[in-house]
Parts: C-alpha cells; structure tokens; sequence
C-alpha cells in the first residue's frame, strides 16, 4: 500500500505516553505515530522512509508543512 500524503493542517496531532513521550495524530480514523521528520529539502528521502515503512505492511502516512514532511506509521506498529 502506498503512504497517504496529507497537509498537517488536516491532521489532529497529540502527545502520549509510552515509556517516554511520543507524537501522534489522528487521521481517518487511524492512529498514527510519529517516526521520521525531514526538512523540506529531503522530499525523497521523506518519501523512501515513508515507503519502506509501508512495505513492512502498516499503514503510512506523510504529513507536509511549510517547513518539513513527517512520517507516521500506525500506531498499531510501534506498540508491538
């Protein structure tokens, strides 16, 4: 499945607790985790991350803002 790309003003971003703080964001209906944030200037590094998270068979999503994309795996991914 390919990533999601989404405008982060379309997001609704949170913090929660898991043996540390951690970012999420609720998108859809899903619950995503924050993984891997980049600078504008690292587009296709963004989109490598974001697709070989993808082929681990979660759900990814690629936020874009006007200074850096973040990658968001599923939450679902990270918990186990």
């Amino acid at each position: 499945m390919l990533p999601l790309i989404v405008v982060e003003d379309l997001i609704s971003a949170f913090k929660f607790w898991n043996e540390g703080i951690h970012e999420g964001m609720l998108y859809r209906n899903d619950f995503y985790v924050s993984r891997y944030q980049f600078a504008l200037a690292d587009r296709s590094e963004a989109y490598h991350r974001a697709t070989q998270e993808s082929n681990k068979g979660f759900k990814v999503c690629v936020t874009v803002s006007k200074t850096h994309y973040t990658v968001w795996v599923e939450m679902r991914s990270h918990l186990n």
